[in-house]
């Protein structure tokens, strides 16, 4: 199924609302004897006191090993069953602890999902998070998912530089703003901890609480919610999405250094802005971090002259047009509290005719294989954002695209009569899977690569002229210099020409988005 940027801002509009007052509930199965308290499952409100706050939720004592960890999406109360004797209809699995049914099962086929390289789970409706110590996925770690009774299908990996080992985080809990773990006796100074994806970093909350009589962690936060009349205008909290796709310009060979050269604020990560990649180069793969160099070309390329003779290792720092397109976007919303997002996923040398060719349909199993790959990224980018900014609006304003070389190429020629008919057919796929108004801007091949570019160029046009809501950036003159004489060759840009493209890019989506084109 094709992602619906409307769905994903659905289920963010109930946080979207004025909150009068907000309540967090931590639940966990209490193993200890202290206080006089029976062994079972409790709630509690505060977490740096659980025994001292803590109401008893459940009959049921859940005694010994079989049932572990814990979740609470506010609704429900989940938990891993782990006995293999008097075991439940369903067996090991994820069960829902008040009615004692298995939510791992598929209905459909009776398959059951058993959990069993899993050692935390949490839940934040409409999503599951969980630890993962198994082989199965991207390696161990935590990771989002949204179907329980398939949960691989569905994984993202989130916080990839983390892998959350179970001798250390024996669970996790979500409550839709905080990332809480449970630090286990065997690594030291155990407890509840807070993790920063921002700067990497736990912080303990649970003051001299050490959990240690407490066997899992759930979260939830009650909100007491202004009438929908007064609720608060969601212009002031949405993330403004710009895609990037196409072939190596799109990519980029822009170098780092040229940026610290020339005094560029871009040689700084750009805290307001975010950036998600699908091709992993310098900067790590589908990883939520702010705009900066390094989802470029990663190598060097050789050659007896260097643009900069100093760097002659790889990988290095590059970027693409995506920088300043995303400053552009962002310079140019004055929205108090929103936020720009980049989602960029470009392969070198891909062409259209076949790779980023769409077939037609509401599923992308059939489209062209790097297509395939960039729904894939932005899908993944999105549920990111979502994650990190989980009160906010998403909107996918629109997307620049670079590319056009390999289809008029020598392989590719043969395809050129072909690129206005398929690049008008992936604008209608794009707009079928992510957004019905979502604004196409274009960079035109530039005349400074190859005079043969031509036939692309007018098909890049006529595409623009057809669509209101496609923009054909222009690509002549100076500032679209390529790197003739130097090994990057003359079909790719200098690192000056990617910002001008980024520009262009950015001020195009926006102006179209205001009515100013």
């Amino acid at each position: 199924m094709k992602y619906k940027s409307g769905l994903f801002l659905f289920l963010l509009l109930p946080t979207a609302f004025g909150a009068m007052a907000a309540q967090p509930v931590y639940t966990g199965y209490y193993r200890g004897s202290a206080k006089g308290m029976q062994q079972g499952l409790y709630s509690f409100t505060d977490i740096t006191d659980a025994a001292g706050s803590a109401a008893r939720v459940a009959k049921p004592a859940f005694p010994g090993t079989n049932w572990q960890k814990t979740a609470f999406d506010g609704t429900r109360q989940l938990t891993f069953f782990r006995g293999v004797s008097g075991a439940p209809r369903d067996g090991a699995g994820l069960y829902d602890a008040g009615t004692l049914s298995s939510i791992s099962k598929n209905r459909g086929t009776g398959a059951a999902y058993a959990f069993s390289d899993w050692h935390g789970i949490a839940a934040s409706d409409p999503f599951f998070y969980g630890l993962y110590g198994g082989s199965a996925l991207a390696g161990p770690g935590l990771y989002r998912f949204e179907d329980p009774a398939d949960p691989e299908s569905t994984a993202v990996r989130l916080f990839p530089s983390r892998t959350f080992p179970a001798g250390t985080w024996s669970d996790v809990a979500v409550d839709g703003e905080r990332f809480l773990f449970v630090k286990t006796a065997a690594a030291g100074d155990p407890g509840i901890y807070e993790y920063n994806p921002e700067t990497d970093s736990f912080t303990r909350v649970s003051g001299e609480e050490n959990y240690t009589d407490w066997d899992g962690l759930g979260v939830y936060t009650e909100v007491l919610r202004e009438p929908l009349s007064a609720s608060l205008d969601l212009r002031d909290k949405t993330i403004y999405v710009v895609l990037l796709g196409g072939q190596s310009n799109a990519l980029g060979w822009g170098y780092h250094q040229y940026l610290l050269d020339i005094g560029s604020p871009l040689a700084a990560p750009q805290t307001d802005i975010d950036l998600f990649t699908g091709v992993e180069q310098f900067l790590p793969l589908h990883t939520l971090t702010f705009l900066q160099s390094g989802s470029a070309n990663a190598r060097i390329k050789k050659g007896n002259v260097q643009q900069y003779p100093a760097i002659t290792n790889a990988p290095v720092s590059r970027f693409g047009p995506e920088l300043s397109m995303g400053r552009t976007v962002r310079d140019l919303i004055q929205e108090p509290g929103s936020r720009v997002a980049v989602i960029k996923h470009a392969v070198g040398g891909s062409n259209l005719y076949q790779q980023w060719l769409p077939d037609g349909t509401s599923s992308r199993a059939a489209d062209g294989p790097i297509y395939q790959d960039f729904q894939e990224t932005v899908q993944k980018g999105i549920a990111a954002l979502q994650t990190r900014y989980p009160d906010y609006g998403i909107k996918i304003l629109g997307m620049g695209w670079v590319q056009g070389e390999a289809d008029a190429g020598a392989q590719g020629g043969i395809h050129a009569a072909d690129y206005q008919k398929n690049l008008t057919a992936l604008i209608a796929d794009l707009r079928a899977s992510f957004d019905p108004d979502l604004i196409f801007a274009l960079s035109k091949l530039s005349p400074n690569q190859s005079a043969s570019y031509e036939f692309i160029r007018a098909a890049q046009q006529a595409v623009a002229d057809a669509d209101p809501r496609v923009v054909a950036t222009e690509t002549t003159g100076t500032n679209y210099l390529t790197a003739a004489g130097f090994p990057e060759g003359g079909v790719h840009y200098l690192s000056a020409s990617y910002l001008q493209i980024g520009q262009d890019l950015g001020t195009a989506i926006v102006q179209l988005l205001q009515g100013k084109r």
